[in-house]
Formats: C-alpha cells, sequence, structure tokens
C-alpha cells in the first residue's frame, strides 16, 4: 500500500472505533504517547492517551443509540515518508468534531501521535 492508502485506512479504524469503541484496538491506532488536546471556554485542555482510550471506553458507543455516522477525511498531507497531516470531520454521538491528527510511521506502523479537536456543533 502507499502511504497515503495507509493513512486513509488509519483514519477509517479512527472513525470506526469512534463510532463503536469495541470495534477496534485503540493501540493500534494511537501512540501510547499521544496527546489529546482542545479548548473548554478559551482554555487549552490536555488528556493522555491513556485517559483519552478510558473515555472512548467507558462512554456509550453511538452504534448502540442509533445515532447517524458523519464523517469525511477534510484535508491531508503527506510531510514525509514518516509523518503525515489530516483533518477529519467526525460525528460522535450528539457532538460533531473536526479533528486535526499529527500521525508518525512508528516501528513500520502508523500511529496518531496528537489529536487536536473543535466541537463543531450539538444536536439535539
Amino acid at each position: 500500500m502507499t502511504q497515503t492508502q495507509d493513512i486513509v485506512a488509519l483514519i477509517d479504524d479512527y472513525f470506526n472505533l469512534a463510532y463503536e469503541p469495541k470495534s477496534r484496538d485503540f493501540n493500534k491506532i494511537f501512540h501510547p504517547s499521544c496527546l489529546v488536546q482542545w479548548l473548554d471556554e478559551g482554555r487549552l485542555q490536555t488528556m493522555s492517551s491513556l485517559d483519552y482510550a478510558a473515555l472512548i471506553k467507558g462512554r456509550v458507543s453511538p452504534q448502540s443509540t442509533g445515532e447517524p455516522r458523519d464523517e469525511v477525511i477534510l484535508s491531508m498531507q503527506n510531510i514525509s515518508d514518516c509523518l503525515s497531516t489530516a483533518t477529519v470531520k467526525v460525528r460522535i454521538g450528539k457532538k460533531l468534531f473536526n479533528d486535526h491528527f499529527v500521525m508518525h510511521k512508528v516501528e513500520g506502523s502508523w500511529l496518531i501521535a496528537t489529536k487536536a479537536s473543535y466541537l463543531v456543533r450539538t444536536f439535539a
């Protein structure tokens, strides 16, 4: 597979993880030292990969509640043969996010090393 195909496959695994966490292995998508960041009322919030994994596994899955899927890769760039970035749109339950990923190829596998999120909107 090409680098672009590998990145698209990783992002597809992320979309599946967001929709049904039990469907994917978190550690095959996120690097153990990944940072997840977002703004909350103008303040930068940061979560470790371990805490993010617990959050995902502890919430009700959108699939189990019949929420629709809404996901797309908005942009993607291969910076080098071991560094890529992407911005995606993903609906998780009643929330629509734009996520920006920094992804590295580590020991032959592509992993998300940084995830920065923006809450676009909340559905009723």
